[in-house]
């Protein structure tokens, strides 16, 4: 099976309009004046050629960008010749200071700082404007997000997602006979269900539900980030982050579900489901579930759990954004280009790959989900994208890029909970003291 299958962008993080694809005029000729000397039949004015140089900071898209996005451009727009550069032929720094042109330059919201941090970000409201295009056919947290990331504007357009999935193993339920999670679960149900699978039999260890606690905090229902954006301080002794911290940590505190100083981190947890299959459930990103798990065991998924004061509401939505640069000398055509990627047709083509689309209607946008994914027929995939994306907490450059240390004290507060070290009053009291001293430096 091909790699471009399972193509996803973490950490990193996986799309539709058919009204805003007309290419941008490159010779200032508009194609409606142009008419043949026999008939009244509008002919479209040949376009000059462009080319438009794509990049990411991202690994992984070496192999499959121009198959997945650059052909598909050149075939919709035949005077536009794609070039893709990527972070595995040069790093962001050496292209600013090389003077390399970028026309385009895509990377998931948890990058987005990057736009900013090298002075790349170009407002697109004026051509989105112009060209008449409709962002109300695009998932409504996607374009909240990259308004309150560009102060009101827009800096680019999402063209994928990723977001939290919830998989489970059917053989270890199947061994223990219990029933398959079900779609609309929610967290308590989810936690009952967790100590019933948690055991031993037979001299192995059954763990209920395993996470990337990682993931599950930075795109958290709960819609908080982990510092204040006006005051870029922690706000890790809050009652909201502490809402959402101790539902993380209260699974790992469940009955027969503990972890330890090898299983509290990511690779041990991962590893507890993906290899030693002795965990019946994970919480995980979307892409993470779907590159990893393959035939290993019988598996599946549902939707990942409501909080019970505020059902009917998912995880946040990660979206790969593509941004026109302000450099660009060719900004009509690109944005023409990435509109396109927004499309139906578009979508739905990537779709089949397994790639999670950002329409605003979501039956549409998942009704060939995985077609082209032979290991996803008959799996639950229409569970993958909740009715209703929580809001989304990375709503500036700032939070963006105080992830990073932020990520390394809810790993120390997550660690000293989970193995009952200490309380969580004081782990996070004591974290959030360090990651303060952090963000100074990060803010002088």
């Amino acid at each position: 099976m091909k790699k471009q299958a399972f193509v996803y962008s973490l950490l990193a993080s996986m799309m539709a309009l058919t009204t805003a694809c007309s290419s941008g005029k490159t010779d200032g000729t508009d194609s409606n004046d142009a008419k043949p000397a026999d008939n009244n039949a509008a002919t479209e004015v040949k376009k000059q050629p462009v080319e438009l140089v794509f990049y990411t900071p991202g690994a992984g898209y070496d192999e499959t960008f121009m198959d997945i996005f650059g052909s598909e451009i050149q075939r919709k727009f035949p005077h536009i010749t794609v070039k893709f550069l990527s972070a595995g032929t040069i790093q962001m720094p050496d292209l600013v200071a090389t003077g390399q042109t970028v026309d385009v330059l895509f990377m998931s919201i948890g990058q987005g700082n990057m736009l900013t941090t090298y002075n790349y970000q170009y407002d697109i409201s004026e051509l989105i404007k112009s060209k008449k295009f409709d962002l109300n056919h695009l998932e409504p947290s996607s374009i909240e997000l990259q308004k309150g990331f560009a102060n009101g504007g827009m800096y680019g357009l999402p063209v994928f997602t990723n977001t939290l999935g919830f998989f489970y193993n059917k053989d270890i339920f199947d061994k223990f006979g219990v029933a398959y999670p079900k779609d609309g679960i929610n967290w308590d149900q989810l936690k009952e269900l967790a100590t019933r699978m948690s055991r031993t039999d037979g001299g192995i260890t059954y763990n209920g539900l395993v996470m990337s606690s990682s993931a599950n905090i930075v795109l958290n229902q709960f819609s908080v980030p982990y510092i204040d954006k006006a005051t870029k301080k922690s706000i890790f002794t809050t009652e909201k982050f502490k809402q959402a911290f101790n539902l993380l940590t209260s699974v790992a505190l469940l009955p027969g579900n503990g972890l330890t100083k090898d299983t509290w981190a990511l690779a041990g947890q991962q590893k507890m489901f993906f290899q030693d299959q002795t965990a019946a459930m994970m919480l995980h990103f979307v892409n993470t579930g779907l590159t990893t798990l393959k035939t290993q065991f019988n598996w599946d998924i549902a939707t990942y759990p409501q909080l019970t004061s505020n059902p009917g509401v998912g995880p946040q939505s990660y979206p790969t954004y593509f941004n026109i640069t302000k450099t660009s000398k060719y900004k009509e055509d690109a944005f023409d280009a990435i509109a396109y990627l927004t499309t139906d047709e578009f979508q739905t083509r990537m779709a089949k790959k397994a790639m999670l689309p950002v329409l605003k209607d979501k039956a549409k946008g998942l009704s060939e989900f995985g077609n082209d994914v032979p290991l996803l027929k008959n799996k639950n995939v229409k569970a993958l994208i909740p009715d209703k994306y929580a809001p989304s907490s990375l709503i500036s450059s700032e939070v963006v890029e105080s992830q990073s240390p932020g990520h390394t004290a809810f790993f120390e507060a997550y660690q000293n909970v989970v193995l009952g070290q200490k309380d969580a009053n004081t782990a996070l009291r004591e974290a959030g003291e360090k990651y303060d001293a952090k963000l100074a430096e990060l803010f002088k």
